[in-house]
């Protein structure tokens, strides 16, 4: 069998056609893998945290908890100390003045002076 220069050239473009739909078959596949793969690596390099930055917020965080702890005062112990603040107050309304009655009896006592002032300056006008 003896091929012209027509047929060379058919085989060759067949060649061609075939060589370039294998590549892409190829290309697709395996490089679509590929990128799939550098998705996933985007994704978890967006979304994990690097082990210096973790240990370091870890020994914050831990600090932080132990921090809280120690300096932690139970609800018993703010509801305790509410009731004493609670019988302090009725305490002070009951032994303490308030302004107006002060004011009300400096007042009387102002009066008073005024009355004894009087009294005493008539006493001198009249021994005098």
């Amino acid at each position: 069998m003896t091929f012209d220069n027509g047929t060379w050239w058919l085989v060759v473009l067949l060649l061609g056609f075939a060589t370039g739909a294998l590549i892409y078959l190829i290309k697709r596949s395996l490089f679509g893998r590929v990128d799939k793969l550098d998705e996933a690596v985007k994704r978890l390099d967006e979304t994990t945290v690097k082990k210096p930055t973790y240990e370091k917020d870890k020994d914050k965080l831990t600090g932080d908890i132990e921090r809280i702890e120690r300096d932690y005062t139970p609800r018993s112990v703010h509801e305790k100390s509410y009731d004493e603040l609670r019988a302090d107050i009725k305490t002070i309304m009951q032994t303490y003045l308030t302004k107006d009655d002060f004011i009300r009896e400096f007042s009387k006592m102002d009066r008073k002076i005024d009355m004894i002032l009087d009294h005493a300056i008539k006493q001198k006008d009249k021994g005098a």
